[in-house]
């Protein structure tokens, strides 16, 4: 455990992140399990407030349509001669008795009647006066027929000589084997004789359950606990849990009393409309037992929905830690390769495009900027460790050479032999510059030992040689590495001068573009050819020594790379037997700058080398 929490950062924040998050679940979880308890609450009240208003058009649109009934009733006066002759004192007339034809007529238009609604099964029509009850069956194509005895043993509050409109409650059918066992309700209606206000008896429609148990049945689903229909004087109209049929509501009184809570047959949250327009009470019962039940179903379904999330957090977790601590630890392990001298170890790329790739990326550039950076180093000095051992070799007695020149010189001025005097004092001068400790000049000054070594040359062939210089004054105190021209110069007279011919020429100039200066060594020698050049060209852009061919060329153009950049060093042009052109660029320093920054060069070598 002590190792686990001493890794890497990455993994700490990680770790921390994780376990806010967690802390933030768990306390997410727990504020939705305490407050469960009113969302459900509140989710099935609306559902019950959405089927009472549902049950209550629905009911509203029964009063209505036993109203057009009627209407229709009294307007049709072949109908209500019918109806008239049914509910007399005297059997109906015996046309409509005997005439088959308009006896079907007659059931027509009844069908019609009832037909705007189709969960109406009966039609029952009272009269008062003769206590008879005649019974229309609309899903039996039966006209009317004579029904007291079950009509008034199903209906007692017919014998009521109260002419008050009333609702029969849910109740068996008894008029037919066929709906023996289903619950019809009723609303009964006072019929009167045609244009006049005199009582005749009683108009009841029955109406079938199945609108009211198709829109219980849409939120069955959602819905808790169950709804009433009931009187005003509590008896049931519709129970959607099919208990209290046949019987008063043994709580109305209760349900009555109470605006939420009540305790019922067992404490429940109770929702009532009643409205003194409505004829009905419409009532939702939602026992707390079943509220608490769908509670516990919904809380352990939070508890473990928040388990099965945390379980995949930590999963996630560990996941993305061996994944960040696999690359964490290839670049600790390849940092410490590096440490130990090893510049050849380099991390594994992969194709992603991550913190960690960068990282990988940018270490192995470094990795190989450095290696390069010591290889160019370490060839350098070695360079100038030849280059010094070769003075070392050479310096026998600088001041003895030096002054016996002078004294030849001298003696060949007495003698008058002026062009030889001028040639020694040349050589002198050349040979006390060479022995010099600086390494860097001024362009100025490297153009005057280009100018002695052309002299000596120059008069050595007479008349066959010539030569100009034109340097810039802007760029004349700049610095430049010290008889770095001379290899140049020498290339041309070794390999480019023709002996054959009087008007060989060679010039030199310097210029600045930008911050780079540039000096150029043109003539118009025997040339270069196609094949030689290449070749040229190649030997300068290879880091390795050269051993055979143009050794000063090369040795020239790699101390430039190395001190200033690659992006220094020479160019070599030839249009094959009409002379070459040699372009030396390097960046427009002072000498002290160029000697610190050759001194930084060095100091930074690492001690391996």
């Amino acid at each position: 455990m002590k190792k686990f929490f001493q890794i890497k950062l990455f993994t700490k924040i990680l770790l921390l992140y994780i376990l806010i998050l967690s802390f933030a679940l768990y306390g997410f979880t727990r504020y939705v399990a305490n407050n469960s308890i009113e969302l459900l609450k509140k989710g099935q009240i609306g559902i019950h407030q959405q089927m009472i208003a549902a049950m209550q058009n629905i009911m509203d649109n029964r009063s209505k349509t036993i109203r057009d009934i009627l209407l229709k009733i009294y307007n049709d006066q072949d109908l209500n001669n019918y109806i008239m002759g049914m509910m007399g004192d005297e059997e109906p007339s015996e046309s409509y008795a005997q005439n088959s034809f308009e006896k079907q007529t007659m059931v027509n238009k009844l069908d019609d009647l009832v037909s705007v609604d189709k969960n109406i099964s009966h039609l029952i029509l009272y009269n008062s006066t003769t206590k008879k009850a005649y019974l229309y069956l609309y899903d039996l194509n039966y006209a009317f027929a004579d029904f007291t005895d079950p009509i008034t043993k199903n209906i007692p509050q017919l014998q009521n000589p109260s002419q008050v409109s009333f609702i029969l409650p849910a109740h068996l059918g008894a008029y037919h084997a066929r709906q023996s066992s289903t619950y019809y309700f009723g609303m009964a209606s006072n019929f009167y004789y045609p244009r006049s206000s005199l009582f005749l008896g009683r108009f009841i429609i029955e109406f079938g359950m199945e609108d009211l148990q198709n829109t219980v049945i849409q939120f069955g689903k959602d819905m808790k606990g169950y709804l009433l229909i009931l009187t005003k004087e509590g008896d049931v109209v519709f129970d959607s849990s099919s208990t209290y049929y046949g019987k008063k509501y043994p709580y109305f009184d209760k349900i009555g009393q109470s605006s939420e809570s009540a305790q019922l047959a067992e404490e429940s949250i109770v929702n009532v409309v009643n409205s003194d327009e409505s004829k009905f009470i419409f009532a939702s019962v939602l026992p707390k037992s079943t509220l608490n039940k769908q509670l516990n179903i919904f809380n352990n379904s939070i508890y473990l929905a928040a388990i099965i999330l945390l379980l995949l957090i930590f999963s996630v977790y560990f996941f993305v830690t061996g994944i960040i601590s696999k690359r964490v630890n290839r670049i600790v392990s390849a940092m410490g390769k590096t440490v130990k001298s090893n510049l050849l170890h380099r991390i594994p790329l992969t194709n992603k495009d991550n913190e960690f790739e960068q990282i990988a990326i940018h270490f192995n550039k470094m990795c190989d900027n450095l290696q390069d950076y010591i290889n160019k180093s370490y060839v350098y000095e070695l360079q100038q460790k030849i280059a010094e051992m070769k003075i070392l070799e050479n310096q026998i007695n600088p001041h003895f050479l030096y002054n016996s020149l002078e004294a030849i010189r001298a003696r060949l001025e007495i003698d008058g032999n002026d062009e030889g005097g001028q040639m020694i004092y040349s050589l002198a001068t050349l040979f006390r510059a060479s022995l010099k400790a600086d390494s860097v000049v001024t362009i100025a000054e490297e153009i005057e030992f280009c100018q002695m070594y052309l002299n000596i040359f120059e008069v050595r062939y007479q008349n066959l040689f010539q030569f100009h210089i034109d340097i810039q004054d802007e760029i004349k105190h700049c610095g430049i590495i010290k008889l770095i021209l001379q290899p140049i110069v020498e290339n041309y007279l070794i390999h480019g001068f023709d002996r054959g011919r009087q008007d060989n020429e060679l010039s030199i100039l310097g210029y600045q573009e930008g911050n780079t200066i540039c000096i150029t060594i043109a003539d118009n020698g025997i040339g270069i050819t196609s094949d030689k050049l290449s070749e040229l060209k190649q030997k300068l852009n290879t880091t390795s020594p050269s051993t055979t061919g143009s050794i000063g060329l090369h040795n020239a153009n790699e101390r430039i790379k190395l001190l200033f950049g690659s992006s220094y060093g020479l160019d070599i042009e030839s249009d094959g037997s009409n002379g070459s052109r040699i372009t030396l660029r390097i960046p427009c320093l002072k000498p002290e700058e160029i000697k610190e920054m050759n001194s930084e060069r060095f100091a930074a070598l690492p001690t391996i080398i």
